[in-house]
């Protein structure tokens, strides 16, 4: 199936007003999914020449949605609001990627199994990207004997 373009268009950065406010990407021609939660749509794609998998978009509260930059983001692309990037978005069905021996782990452990597939797929993910944000194979090892104990414990998040 070909990917779905959303949108490719050049637009401006923008913030919202107030401390803390978030720098964003307002999406007007980009309305919500009323299927998902909060009328998420996650994308992939671009914006200047930053690769996107996997990404949220957040409700602007006018129906449409805005692509949210975290500072992370904005160092890499180096912009700022009043600054205009170039933004290819595509519909992303992705599932969430779970490492091998993570799925090997969870095999051997039927109640962390049930108990990891109960969980949203936002509670999943936090799972799996504390176990590969590991610097090496032994603490990767560690995390996921403790998510499985996290897991067996009812936690919904990793315990670190």
């Amino acid at each position: 199936m070909p990917d779905i373009l959303l949108i490719d268009a050049i637009l401006p950065v923008q913030k919202f007003e107030g401390k803390g406010g978030w720098t964003y990407v307002a999406l007007p021609t980009i309305a919500q999914n009323p299927q998902n939660p909060f009328g998420w749509i996650q994308v992939k794609g671009s914006i200047d020449s930053y690769q996107l998998s996997r990404y949220k978009l957040m409700p602007m509260g006018n129906g449409h949605l805005f692509l949210p930059l975290k500072s992370e983001l904005r160092k890499q692309i180096k912009k700022q609001a009043g600054d205009t990037v170039h933004i290819q978005l595509f519909l992303d069905e992705s599932t969430l990627p779970i490492p091998i021996a993570f799925a090997e782990c969870l095999a051997l452990d039927s109640f962390a199994e049930k108990a990891f597939n109960k969980l949203k797929e936002s509670q999943q993910e936090a799972f799996v990207k504390w176990i590969i944000s590991a610097k090496n194979e032994d603490i990767q090892v560690e995390r996921m004997a403790q998510t499985l104990k996290d897991l067996t414990n009812g936690l919904t998040k990793p315990s670190r």
